[in-house]
């Protein structure tokens, strides 16, 4: 997934609902994870940039990176 800040989308001030959008570079990450390089740079957990090994939790690194 892509996560930056330009991929959440707030659906109202009222009762605002966090939603993600563009799933473009999605995919699926099996048992053995996955070593392709998508995304964007800035947001991206070091395991990708190394090209080593990774899987869904590069996710909460992204999600990090947009609350820091």
């Amino acid at each position: 997934m892509d996560l930056k800040p330009e991929n959440i989308l707030l659906t109202s001030i009222d009762k605002p609902i966090l939603k993600i959008a563009d799933f473009g570079v999605a995919q699926y990450i099996g048992r053995r994870g996955s070593t392709s390089i998508r995304g964007t740079l800035l947001y991206m957990a070091p395991e990708i940039l190394s090209s080593l090994p990774y899987d869904n939790r590069v996710d909460l690194w992204s999600v990090g990176v947009i609350l820091y």
